[in-house]
Formats: C-alpha cells, structure tokens, sequence
C-alpha cells in the first residue's frame, strides 16, 4: 500500500511522524504555523515546493479515493477541519461563514497570505479526488464572500488560481 492511502486509512503515519486524526486534532494556530501537513491532507498529482518528501496522486490512488466509502469519509473529515481553520462550514452544499469567522478571517481573508495557496490546493485536491461538489462549493462561496464582505483582502491573483482550480480539468 502506498504512503498516502495507508496515512489516510489511519494505519500509518505521515512524513513527520503525525497520523491522519492527530493532524485533524490540531488546534488553529498550529495549522496556521505548521506548513508541512497540508501536502498530505489535501495532496496533488504535481509533486510541492514547499514538502518535497509528499505523497503524490496517481491515476490508481485518484480512483481509489473517489471508490472507497472510508477514504471519502476520511477526506471529508479533512474538508471540515480545514474550513474551520478558515472560519467557513460546509451545510447542504454551501460554504458559507462559521460562528467562528470573525476570529479566523483575519489569518487568511483580510490580506494576502500563504493561505490563498493553500485554498487552491484544497480545490485541486478535492476535484482529484471525487469530492467535485465540495469544491465547487467551497469556490462559489468564496466567492460571494470576496463580493459581499467589506474587508476582503484577496488579491486578483488569487481569485485566479482559486478559479482556474475550479475550472481546469482534473488530471
């Protein structure tokens, strides 16, 4: 079994030593300072300059992922737990604002930081991985939040990759 699937089954851990629920356990300023776990929550089949040592997706492991009720479930887990970190929540097929917005917009959505990259990663991540509504979600609410909200400070060209992440056929 590959790195990636048997992290995600919970039988092994990641590069770092850490398991799937442990990530997920993590408080907000520990995925806000920690930039190595991202890769392996929400992984791509481009290899990342940021963790070089990530697992990438295959064709096979893609399929798996979109097949297997546990690795879904897993994955939306993930999902959840980043939109907490982001002060959103996904309900009925629509990210919208959390209780916690307020507190966390701050680290991601009033300014330009590393976040944005890592929202496009999750897009990317879960179109590759059969979660498409999620993701298509989760930009659509982005970007009626950039509209709507007086203090957005999200750059064009983040909106852009957010976009093409969207948009681009999944590989």
């Amino acid at each position: 079994m590959n790195a990636l699937l048997a992290f995600y089954y919970g039988s092994h851990t990641d590069d770092r030593g850490r398991r799937l629920a442990e990530i997920l356990r993590q408080d907000d300023a520990w995925m806000e300072f920690t930039h190595d776990y991202i890769q392996w929550l929400f992984p791509l089949a481009e290899p990342s300059g940021v963790n070089p040592r990530a697992p990438l997706v295959d064709s096979a492991t893609a399929e798996l992922f979109r097949s297997d009720p546990l690795l879904q479930d897993h994955l939306r887990a993930a999902f959840a737990r980043m939109l907490r970190f982001l002060g959103l929540r996904y309900v009925d097929g629509e990210v919208t604002k959390a209780a916690n917005w307020d507190a966390r917009k701050g680290d991601w959505f009033t300014e330009p930081t590393h976040n944005s990259l890592r929202v496009t990663r999750l897009i990317k991540s879960l179109r590759l991985l059969g979660m498409d509504a999620e993701a298509q979600a989760l930009h659509r609410g982005l970007v009626a939040l950039c509209a709507t909200e007086p203090d957005a400070g999200i750059d064009a060209t983040a909106r852009t990759f957010w976009r093409d992440a969207a948009e681009s056929p999944v590989k």
